[in-house]
């Protein structure tokens, strides 16, 4: 327990506000908790086509910033992304599954399947792997990383919390880490 409780400080004070935690010694899991704010301004379709012409294979790109967990408040905000106090960044890169009539059609079938980059400014990042349904819904495994988060495995959930000053949500990413076993 002593050693998780170390290395839980050590990434507080690497990272001021970031919220990890363990639950009890010889616990399998770590959860981590990030705020992120994407930016509107940072997002697009290949083809450059807006969102009611798109078409099932479209692929886009976004990008978002990430801060302290409880930094960005829920409900619509006038918050900029590109505000100080960031601690890292989110890239995403997805193909979608059919036009937007058939999306919202069925709000709760996968909508999109995406690739995210948690690229943390302290040089650890993470990779991410799932989808997104229009209704919310989404499943993101976590298929790797590097830094101090190399080989990491697990799971991401991401919560919408409000919108921003761009139009694009602000949301709460819930990552839990399988902890692997000492060799």
């Amino acid at each position: 327990m002593r050693k998780m409780i170390v290395i839980a400080l050590g990434v507080v004070s690497i990272m001021p506000g970031l919220v990890f935690t363990t639950t009890a010694e010889g616990a399998t899991e770590e959860t981590m908790i990030v705020d992120v704010a994407l930016d509107c301004r940072a997002f697009n379709y290949n083809r450059g086509v807006p969102l009611d012409q798109i078409v099932r294979g479209d692929g886009f790109i976004a990008a978002a910033k990430i801060f302290p967990a409880g930094s960005l408040l829920s409900g619509p905000q006038s918050n900029d992304p590109s505000a100080p106090g960031s601690i890292g960044s989110l890239v995403s890169r997805g193909t979608t599954t059919g036009s937007l009539a058939e999306h919202l059609a069925n709000p709760n079938a996968p909508g999109v399947f995406v690739t995210s980059y948690l690229l943390l400014n302290d040089g650890r990042g993470l990779v991410g792997d799932g989808w997104f349904a229009p209704g919310g819904a989404n499943q993101t495994a976590v298929t790797g990383g590097w830094g101090g988060f190399r080989g990491a495995s697990g799971e991401m959930s991401f919560a919408t919390i409000g919108t921003n000053g761009t139009g694009c949500p602000n949301q709460r990413i819930t990552i839990i880490l399988v902890k692997q076993a000492p060799k």
